[in-house]
């Protein structure tokens, strides 16, 4: 005989089994889990070549916390099930561990065709209003599934987003470093070209002035020479013109000058006589002058020799201390010449200890920077490191997310086809208890016609036969009409083939 394995017994003695229990079957199809998804699998059955070892953990994990939770889902769904029964038959089941045993029940004594359709109508109504709910509660589930799938997706949009955009912003700073560097290099030769072109053109600018001046000089000359001949022509006319003129104003001149010179040689003997005169006055005051005169210069003499005298004493004094105060500024001069030798000899030393610090500085800062971007690169590919490990969880874990999701999805799917094919079963089973209800119906009112025919016909004939035993006074015609009668329709009823068979089962 073969053994009854249900959702309770299937891994009994340390084994597992699969399951043939109607009601654990059952339950697995009003839960959409597929009964081969409940079995566990070895630890080594999760592990990827591209995958770690945590990341096979986390699978192994994830499969067994789904394993139990769908476990759990059949076992409340058996008892629903289970309980179910036992409010709609009516009866208990002694134990819940057989799903294949015969339950010991105890059945309602009595069961009528009114009660049966009474219930039935009581429970297509109860199916509606649960139907009604589970088709709610699955199209809330299904917009939760997509609302979740929706903000999944738009996660890993985001991250995909981000993950671009830091690379593309990597790409773009190297880009624009090397863009600098270009440009850096391209100025310079950019500006080495635009002064080569700025020499060249001052070059061309210059000769071209150059040219411009000995053409406009060499024009201006000819210019000159071109006016200073027609001057000379000019000149040469107005010459002889001014010849011509002159010698008629000279002769003219001479007729007057003769005349004047008559005159003056008379105006002069007067003059002269006058001034004979007045000359011998003048001699004897320049005499008396002359005297004074003689005694100022010698007196301003003497004077100005005393002065010539003090001059050249105070100058000699003046040429001592400037040779004093020459010595002194020389030796004023050499120290302070020496004092810059100093300060510049002392500026140098600096300068050149400032270039040396300088130049110590400059290496020490180019080997500092050189060690922080070897730190900078080695931190770089450490978090770049990090990072994908960071990413590659996280598309792991997105994955398990979709992974489930999809698994939700198609276990909601097979929910619904089964709740699809129980309705069709359940509407099919409506449909022919309603059409064996329109027959019974049918077939009642036809009973009842030939009721009402029957019952008209033998109204008439107890009215012939009470006429006739009126008419004979013959009063067994009534007794052997009943007597007819009973036994006909005790006939038909043993012998009804439209009798409803339920009705005797529940009689």
């Amino acid at each position: 005989m073969e053994l009854i394995y249900s959702i309770e017994t299937f891994e009994a003695n340390g084994k597992y089994h699969e399951l043939n229990s109607p009601r654990s079957l059952e339950a697995c199809l009003r839960t959409g889990i597929d009964p081969s998804e409940i079995f566990p699998k070895p630890r080594k059955h999760f592990n990827r070549a591209n995958e770690t070892t945590s990341m096979g953990d986390i699978k192994y994990q994830n499969f067994e916390k789904k394993r139990q939770e769908k476990i759990g889902y059949i076992h409340t769904e058996r008892n629903k099930i289970i309980q179910y029964a036992e409010r709609k038959l009516g009866f208990t089941f002694t134990t819940h561990t057989d799903d294949g045993g015969s339950p010991s029940s105890q059945r309602p004594s009595k069961d009528k065709g009114s009660a049966l359709l009474e219930a039935e109508e009581k429970r297509m109504e109860a199916l509606k209003r649960r139907q009604e709910k589970e088709l709610q509660k699955t199209i809330e589930k299904e917009q939760n599934t997509v609302k979740i799938q929706m903000r999944i997706q738009k996660a890993e949009e985001d991250e995909a987003k981000k993950q671009k955009a830091l690379a593309k912003k990597i790409i773009d700073q190297k880009k624009a470093e090397e863009k600098k560097r270009l440009q850096a290099v391209q100025d310079a030769k950019q500006l080495d070209y635009e002064e080569e072109q700025m020499r060249k053109q001052l070059a061309k600018k210059e000769a071209e002035i150059a040219d411009k001046l000995a053409k406009q000089q060499a024009q201006q000359e000819k210019l000159i020479k071109q006016e200073a001949i027609q001057r000379d022509k000019e000149r040469k006319l107005k010459m002889e013109e001014y010849k011509k003129k002159t010698a008629s104003i000279l002769k003219a001149q001479e007729d007057a000058g003769i005349e004047n010179k008559n005159k003056m040689l008379e105006r002069e003997k007067k003059i002269m006589d006058q001034l004979e005169a007045k000359r011998e006055l003048k001699r004897i005051e320049v005499q008396a002058s002359r005297e004074k005169a003689a005694v100022r210069i010698e007196e301003a003499l003497h004077k100005h020799h005393e002065m010539h005298e003090s001059k050249k004493v105070a100058f000699d004094e003046r040429q001592a201390k400037a040779q004093v105060m020459a010595k002194e500024k020389a030796l004023l001069e050499r120290e302070r010449l020496k004092k810059q030798a100093d300060d510049r000899d002392r500026r140098n030393a600096v300068r050149m200890n400032r270039l040396i610090d300088a130049f110590n500085t400059r290496e020490e800062k180019k080997s500092d920077t050189i060690k922080r971007r070897y730190e900078k690169d080695t931190n770089f590919d450490t978090i770049a490191t990090q990072r994908q490990e960071k990413i590659d969880m996280l598309k792991f874990n997105t994955s398990l997310k979709l992974a489930d999701k999809a698994e939700n999805v198609e276990r909601v799917k097979r929910i619904n086809e089964f709740k699809r094919l129980q309705t069709l079963q359940r509407i099919q089973s409506l449909d022919s208890r309603y059409g064996e209800i329109e027959y019974n119906k049918a077939k009642l009112a036809k009973k009842q016609a030939e009721a009402a025919k029957n019952n008209l016909i033998r109204k008439h004939e107890i009215s012939d036969s009470m006429d006739r035993m009126k008419m004979s006074n013959d009063f067994s015609i009534l007794d052997k009409l009943f007597t007819k009668k009973d036994n006909s329709k005790k006939d038909k009823d043993d012998e009804d083939p439209d009798k409803d068979p339920r009705l005797a089962q529940t009689m």
